[in-house]
């Protein structure tokens, strides 16, 4: 009886709540992606077209040297899932917003992705990771351990709103929650600084290179 204990405590402790939380936010990530890959692959040719054209223009200008992300513009790219993911933190409602919002990011990279690779071929994975790369690279680590860190409170507040008993503790928003936002704050700050320097010369390199 003893053994089958301690076999039942090391099955259950290798299922730790925050792995979970982590591979359902994962894969709400890699099922937008996989909806957004094929919702690229539903456009039509008029469309296609249309979206060769602009991008065509995008990537010209760009080029160039005339396009610029503006600073509004690239401070809602980097910080407008983090600040939505604090919000979410202190709400009910994030305990489906905030998977959701994992499924949103995921879909709308990789439909970007392959709006490029559609209009450019193979030219357009370099042109989407000059553009796409960088933010990437910051933004997605950053809002899975927001997500991670957030989504847990925000289902203790859901379950505190369904009367989970009247002498439930107040959920705890502990230091390490609002030094994780500063921390990543610091990060995608430096991201807007790269976005707004690095990744224009980035992009304008590739592009010269492959169109």
């Amino acid at each position: 009886m003893r053994g089958r204990t301690v076999l039942r405590t090391i099955r259950l402790g290798g299922w730790e709540p925050r792995v979970v939380r982590s591979v359902v936010l994962a894969l709400c990530f890699l099922l937008g992606a996989a909806a957004g890959h094929l919702y690229a692959g539903t456009c039509g040719q008029e469309t296609q077209a249309a979206l060769r054209a602009y991008l065509t223009d995008y990537c010209s200008v760009y080029d160039a040297g005339g396009a610029a992300a503006s600073m509004l513009s690239c401070v809602a790219l980097y910080f407008g899932y983090a600040v939505a993911l604090l919000l979410l933190g202190f709400s009910g409602i994030g305990a489906a917003l905030i998977p959701a919002l994992s499924g949103v990011f995921g879909f709308l990279s990789m439909y970007t992705i392959s709006c490029f690779v559609r209009t450019f071929g193979r030219a357009g994975v370099a042109l989407a990771l000059g553009l796409l790369g960088v933010r990437l690279l910051i933004t997605l680590p950053c809002f899975l351990a927001l997500a991670e860190a957030a989504w847990p409170l925000s289902i203790e507040v859901l379950l505190l709103s369904f009367g989970r008993g009247k002498r439930s503790a107040p959920v705890q928003y502990g230091s390490q929650y609002f030094f994780l936002f500063l921390l990543c704050a610091v990060i995608l700050a430096l991201g807007v600084c790269c976005e707004r320097f690095f990744t224009p010369v980035l992009f304008r390199w590739i592009a010269g290179q492959v169109l």
